[in-house]
């Protein structure tokens, strides 16, 4: 067995590499946020980052959702994508916006990214998520 040796690095910026890794194809990260309970709470979720800003990641919930009532009490999220071994980190604060119409624009357009038709998300009242960036770290 080949023992093959690991690195880590850790910014606070998507660098231009890194995008090109998360916008390859399409990933599904493991969101978390923290509970009422102080644990932490993981759900899969889509995303898409800002084309313009190396600092921010952006999600979409239906308001009412746990992850929108865990984040408007705590903002600060973790978002893991994977690809085998190697894998991403994205930790930050949540900022939410409740214009719901262009919410609903923004899932259309994540939902259309990941080659779902309008119906492949639940209806209602969305939430606009802005992950502010604090910290990347990679591990591959």
């Amino acid at each position: 067995m080949r023992n093959v040796a690991s690195s880590m690095t850790t910014t606070d910026r998507i660098t231009p590499e890194l995008r090109e890794w998360l916008l390859r194809k399409l990933r599904f990260p493991v969101m978390a946020t923290i509970g009422k309970d102080s644990m932490p709470k993981l759900s899969v979720i889509w995303f898409d980052l800002d084309p313009e800003r190396d600092d921010v990641v952006l999600l979409n919930t239906l308001a009412g959702r746990i992850k929108d009532r865990h984040l408007r009490r705590d903002p600060r999220v973790s978002l893991c994508f994977e690809e085998g071994t190697d894998y991403v980190t994205i930790e930050g604060r949540a900022e939410l916006s409740d214009d719901h119409e262009k919410a609903l624009a923004n899932i259309w357009a994540m939902a259309r990214r990941y080659g779902q038709g309008e119906g492949s998300f639940a209806m209602g009242d969305r939430v606009d998520i802005t992950v502010h960036v604090e910290r990347v770290i990679r591990h591959r």
